[in-house]
């Protein structure tokens, strides 16, 4: 797992295009991850773009922030230290990615100095929140319209800390946004394959 950077645009923009002519096959809405590329080119300091890779390929991508997005959470639920993933993006060509990147996401949370209460994210797809919650071991806390109208299914789950799950994911660089992100230095690389 490495932070995304500018110089990451054209592998991202690849994946967004591989993932949405595979959507395209076997969904009638789909994403078209323009955000996800117009964030690539532009980063925004309280949005971490990160990647999943398997040697030289991107398999993988999301958008990390803290705190939820305020359309559907309560009050309450704002108030709660959390992480919101969003704009996930996966290889079609490989499976359970949905699955490793959620393990990913709650053992780096639990590790840091002061992990969030909360991994939370909310999806449109009916499909891909059955997913979640079946396969990927996320909670439905309940359903809510976004700021434009579209229904969401609001999920979230505990960070969990996984012994040597490192020695599966490796993460190869500090993240950068807010306190709690960037908490824990990171001292595992990515292996160069031409090592």
């Amino acid at each position: 797992m490495l932070p995304l950077t500018t110089s990451d645009w054209d592998p991202l923009a690849d994946l967004v295009h591989r993932r949405n002519d595979h959507e395209k096959r076997i969904r009638t809405a789909t994403p078209d991850g323009s955000y996800l590329l117009r964030l690539a080119a532009d980063p925004q300091p309280d949005i971490q773009l990160i990647g999943m890779w398997e040697d030289d390929q991107l398999v993988g991508a999301f958008a990390l922030a803290e705190g939820p997005d305020a359309a559907g959470w309560t009050e309450d639920e704002c108030a709660e230290p959390s992480w919101m993933v969003s704009l996930a993006f996966t290889d079609p060509d490989h499976n359970r990615l949905g699955r490793l990147a959620t393990l990913w996401i709650g053992d780096h949370a639990a590790r840091q100095n002061t992990p969030p209460v909360w991994i939370r994210c909310a999806v449109r797809d009916p499909e891909v929140a059955w997913y979640l919650e079946r396969g990927c071991g996320w909670a439905r806390v309940r359903t809510a319209r976004n700021k434009v109208g579209y229904l969401n299914s609001l999920l979230q789950r505990a960070p969990e800390q996984i012994e040597h799950f490192d020695l599966l994911v490796t993460t190869g660089a500090e993240f950068t946004i807010g306190s709690v992100l960037s908490g824990a230095l990171l001292t595992s690389t990515r292996a160069d394959p031409k090592d």
